[in-house]
C-alpha cells in the first residue's frame, strides 16, 4: 500500500525552505550518525538564498580549480574564461608564471580579451589602457586633467594595474580563490601531494574535453561521485563488472579524500570486456600503486579518478541553485601522444565514458527532477552513504556554523 503524504509538509524534511534558512536547528539531523544518518535537507538543493551562503562561505573562499596550465603554453598566450560568473585571463608571463587577472579594464570596466591568443600586452578596445602581461599598468593615453595635467603619473600608477586573482598551480593544474581563506593551496590539497606524485599529473596533458550544461544543483554530481551505493544498480553493466579486492583510504589532513581501490591487471578508465584494451602502465609510477585506480575529490568541486595510464578529471562549478556545468577532462602522459595507436586507443576510453559518465550524468539531473516535487522527502542514509553524510556534514560547517567558528552540537 502506498504512504500518503503531506503535501509541502515543512516538518518532514521536505524541499520548503524555512524563513531562518540557516539556523542550525534545521540541521540537527545532518549531525546524527549510526542509524540516524542523514544527508542535506532538500532545501539545500533547491533554494537560491542556500546558494548565496554556499558562494559566500565556500566558494569564494575556497581554492577552486579552474584549467589546465596548458591552455597557456608559451610566454604571452592567454586564456580568457570565467568562473563563478567572474570574466577572468588566465596568462602566462614573460617569467613563465601563470597568473590569473580580472578581466576588466581599470579605467571604465570594459573586458580586455576575448578568446584565446598570444601578446605582449593587453590593450582595452574602448580608450586604449595598455597592461602588461604581469598585470602592471603601461599607459593611458590622452589620459589628462582639464588642466592638461596627465591623471596618472609615477606617484599613482601602481594603483591602476590589472585586478590579480589570488592563483596557484599543482599537478598542472590552476587553482583561484577570490577571497581569504583558512589554507594555502598545499594544505588545501593535503594527501593529494605525496600520495599522487609518483602519477605525475604535471607532464599529462588532456586529449578530450567534454561539457555539460546541467540543470540541477552542483552538489549532485559530487554526492554521486562519492556515493557507493548506486553503482550495482546505475552501473551494473558497465562500472560494476570491475571486481575489487580492497579499498584503501589515504587519512586526509585538507580538502581532499583520497581512496586506492586494488584489482588485478587493467585500468578503471576502460570496461573490463573485450575490445576495451588500453595503453600501458606509466613506467614512473610506485610499483603497489600498478594495479588499482584511485578514486579522490578535492572539495568543493574537483573529482578525479586516476589510473595507471591517465586521468578523468570532473569540475562540477555551480552556475545557480538549480544549475551547474560539469565539465570532464580525459587526460593522458604526453608521451602517449606520440603512439601511433593513440587516436585508435583513446577512443577506448571516450567510449567507456560515453557510457559510465553519461549514466552517472543522468541519474543526477533525474534525482534533481525528483527532489524538486512537493511530496519529496529525505531518507536515512545507509552504510554504503557515509561519504554523502560526511560532504554534507562539512557543507553545513561552512555554511551554517557561526562565524565565532563555535561548533553546532545537535539537537
Amino acid at each position: 500500500m502506498a504512504t500518503r503524504a503531506g503535501y509541502e509538509d515543512r516538518a518532514d524534511l521536505g524541499n520548503v525552505e524555512p524563513e531562518d534558512i540557516l539556523s542550525p536547528r534545521h540541521y540537527a539531523a545532518v549531525r546524527r550518525g549510526g542509524r540516524l544518518m542523514r544527508s542535506l535537507p532538500l532545501w539545500c538543493y533547491t533554494s537560491e538564498r542556500f546558494w548565496e551562503a554556499e558562494k559566500e562561505r565556500i566558494f569564494l573562499r575556497s581554492w577552486n580549480l579552474i584549467e589546465r596550465e596548458e591552455i597557456v603554453p608559451k610566454a604571452g598566450d592567454y586564456h580568457s574564461m570565467s568562473f563563478l560568473g567572474v570574466p577572468m585571463i588566465v596568462v602566462r608571463g614573460k617569467d613563465e608564471k601563470v597568473r590569473v587577472f580580472a578581466n576588466t579594464c581599470r579605467h571604465r570596466g570594459a573586458m580586455l580579451a576575448t578568446g584565446s591568443g598570444n601578446c605582449k600586452a593587453f590593450r582595452c578596445p574602448y580608450h586604449f589602457w595598455s597592461y602588461g602581461l604581469d598585470g602592471r599598468f603601461i599607459g593611458a593615453p590622452n589620459y589628462n586633467d582639464p588642466e592638461g595635467r596627465p591623471l596618472i603619473d609615477g606617484t599613482n600608477k601602481e594603483e591602476f594595474g590589472l585586478a590579480e586573482i589570488e592563483s596557484g598551480t599543482w599537478g598542472g593544474f590552476i587553482f583561484i580563490r577570490f577571497k581569504e581563506g583558512p589554507q594555502t593551496l598545499e594544505q588545501h590539497l593535503g594527501a593529494f601531494v605525496e600520495s599522487l606524485a609518483s602519477h605525475k599529473l604535471e607532464d599529462m596533458a588532456c586529449a578530450r574535453k567534454v561539457v555539460y550544461e546541467m540543470d540541477a544543483n552542483w552538489k549532485c554530481f559530487v554526492e554521486n561521485y562519492i556515493d557507493a551505493y548506486h553503482i550495482p544498480y546505475v552501473h551494473k553493466d558497465s562500472l560494476a563488472q570491475w571486481k575489487s579486492k580492497e579499498a584503501v583510504l589515504v587519512p586526509s589532513r585538507g580538502q581532499e579524500y583520497v581512496v586506492f581501490v586494488r584489482h588485478d591487471e587493467g585500468s578503471q578508465l576502460l570496461l573490463p570486456f573485450p575490445g576495451y584494451d588500453g595503453f600501458p602502465p606509466m613506467p614512473q609510477i610506485d610499483p603497489d600503486r600498478t594495479k588499482g585506480t584511485y578514486f579522490v575529490t578535492l572539495r568543493p568541486g574537483m573529482m578525479m579518478t586516476l589510473g595507471n595510464d591517465g586521468a578523468l578529471l570532473f569540475q562540477s562549478e555551480p552556475i545557480s541553485a538549480k544549475k551547474s556545468r560539469l565539465t570532464v577532462s580525459s587526460l593522458f602522459p604526453k608521451s602517449y601522444f606520440g603512439r601511433e595507436d593513440f587516436e585508435r586507443l583513446s577512443q577506448n576510453y571516450y567510449r567507456r565514458n560515453d557510457i559510465v559518465v553519461v549514466e552517472d550524468k543522468d541519474i543526477a539531473l533525474r534525482q534533481f527532477a525528483g527532489i524538486q516535487s512537493p511530496y519529496a522527502r529525505i531518507a536515512r542514509l545507509c552504510s554504503q552513504e557515509t561519504d554523502v553524510q560526511g560532504l554534507a556534514n562539512w557543507i553545513v560547517d561552512q555554511v551554517v556554523t557561526p562565524e565565532t567558528g563555535e561548533t553546532i552540537a545537535a539537537e
